[in-house]
């Protein structure tokens, strides 16, 4: 192939550019992906009814099982942190295969353990190392295969997997009467092994990229010859000199004037810091770790797991029946689903009108319907507020990818995706404990459930503000630049 293809022109001067295709292969990606959310997590509410003879049998109490969810979250935080650090050093098919291997061998493995420590390993750290790797690559692939048509796909992938995991504890209930609880294990690790056909789909996308002309102006000549000295890495250590500055520096010679208009080099990085860069993006840790984008979805996540695990004991307190209790999360499931397909129909006009301010607003929701259930003493209006959190449940948990999507630049999203994962897990072991002490020494649901409240209140209050400042900064940016290309139009004439 020729330099000139290489660079995305031909001899007449026409210029293009590489774009993903936003759709062909990226469909089978999408299917990939749904393989890979399913089999992972669609079984994550049947748990107790999985594992309850093995419980029984080994006499596992509830600080175990506690114990047993924290190792969990932490080998998915830590494996979805160190997924951009392993891309460096192996293909994404590979590290996709390797994970799937690892999740299948705690699945797997579930069918053949005899001692709590096995169900540590298998259920807590194996499949909590390959869900951490997997869910990264899939939300990944799919970031990079889609641009225009990113949600629309996103919620159709979302919104499949919701159906497979409500259709999922109709399915463990029959295996379970008809196979027995190992025959069930054994089962659902056959199911865990549908992995390898998504990786088999997972190719890179450089495979599939589109090939399209791009209209060349006096706008875009000009923006590409501002750029062309950040884009030339064999001259990042040659100090450049500001033409629109030039005249500033007749008759001076002094070394603050030549420190003001000349990029210095900077100075060589340690071994020790090389290391940890090549294994971390250091770079988002004050763009993307420390801003809203990532606490945000790390404590919203957090905080509805949390609160999904208790609310069934809170209802049981309140003397609710098991069939009460039973539609009170079917109709958070069908909250859940219902704003799955509704995110899936209205996909064009999301971006129009902002990933972040769609997912504030669900945090919004989350927050009232936790205290007008809290407040509501009658079952109805219970239930309906049950079917506002799982709408709210959606926006948490599908928007997350986007929001990250959203906030940093494509190359960047494994890395981001990590870090997010890793805040989480964090969240989690720090959070979790902390509301069951108050639960403990309040001897009080509803104090629990207002400590988990009060985190989405912070959410929904900071975030908008940082958007608010963000918005500002980019502004005064936009018109710094358009006065400085205004500025070397004049120079160049």
């Amino acid at each position: 192939m020729s330099k000139e293809k290489k660079e995305g022109s031909n001899l007449m001067g026409k210029k293009y550019k590489l774009v993903p295709p936003d759709g062909g292969w990226g469909y089978l990606v999408a299917v990939s992906a749904i393989i890979s959310f399913s089999t992972t997590t669609a079984f994550a509410g049947c748990f107790g009814m999985m594992y309850d003879d093995f419980m029984n049998e080994v006499s596992l109490n509830s600080a175990s099982v506690t114990l047993l969810l924290g190792i969990f979250c932490v080998a998915v935080a830590f494996a979805g942190f160190f997924t951009s650090a392993l891309l460096n050093i192996m293909s994404m098919r590979m590290l996709a295969f390797i994970s799937s291997v690892i999740f299948a061998c705690g699945t797997l493995g579930t069918v053949i353990m005899t001692t709590p420590f096995m169900f540590f390993l298998t259920a807590g750290v194996f499949q909590g190392m390959g869900l951490g790797v997997m869910y990264n690559l899939s939300c990944t692939i799919v970031n990079e295969y889609f641009t225009e048509k990113r949600v629309l796909v996103m919620s159709f992938v979302q919104t499949a997997t919701g159906v497979n995991a409500m259709v999922a504890p109709i399915f463990v209930k029959w295996s379970l009467e008809t196979f027995g609880s190992k025959g069930t294990l054994l089962l659902i690790g056959g199911i865990s092994l549908n992995n390898f056909v998504a990786v088999m789909l997972m190719q890179p996308v450089q495979w599939h990229m589109k090939k399209v002309p791009i209209e060349v102006n006096e706008k875009t000549e000009l923006k590409n010859l501002l750029e062309i000295e950040e884009n030339k890495e064999d001259r990042a250590e040659t100090p450049i000199l500001k033409l629109s500055d030039l005249s500033d520096l007749e008759g001076t010679t002094t070394k603050e004037t030549l420190e003001k208009y000349f990029e210095i080099p900077e100075k060589k990085k340690s071994g020790i810091r090389k290391i940890i860069e090549s294994m971390i993006d250091t770079s988002l840790i004050k763009t993307f770790l420390l801003s809203c984008t990532s606490v945000g979805p790390a404590t919203c996540s957090t905080a509805d797991g949390i609160y999904i695990v208790m609310v069934p004991q809170y209802l049981y307190s309140m003397g609710w029946s098991q069939e009460n209790v039973a539609m009170a999360i079917t109709l958070y499931g069908f909250g859940d689903l219902a704003t799955r397909v509704l995110f899936t129909v209205v996909s064009k006009w999301m971006y129009k009108l902002g990933i972040q301010n769609i997912y504030v607003f669900g945090v919004a929701i989350a927050a009232l319907s936790r205290i007008g259930m809290l407040w509501s003493n009658s079952t109805i209006v219970i239930l309906i507020y049950f079917t506002l959190m799982g709408v709210a449940h959606c926006s948490i948990a599908v928007l997350m990818p986007l929001v990250v999507s959203d906030a940093v630049a494509p190359e960047k999203f494994t890395s981001a995706m990590g870090f997010l994962q890793l805040l989480f897990g964090v969240m989690s072991m720090a959070i979790g404990p902390v509301v069951g002490a108050i639960r403990d020494i309040t001897n009080s649901y509803a104090s629990a459930f207002y400590t988990l409240i009060s985190l989405y209140g912070i959410v929904c209050v900071l975030w908008p503000i940082e958007m608010l400042i963000k918005r500002r900064k980019q502004r005064r940016k936009v018109d710094k630049e358009d006065y400085e290309s205004s500025q070397l139009k004049k120079e160049l004439k």
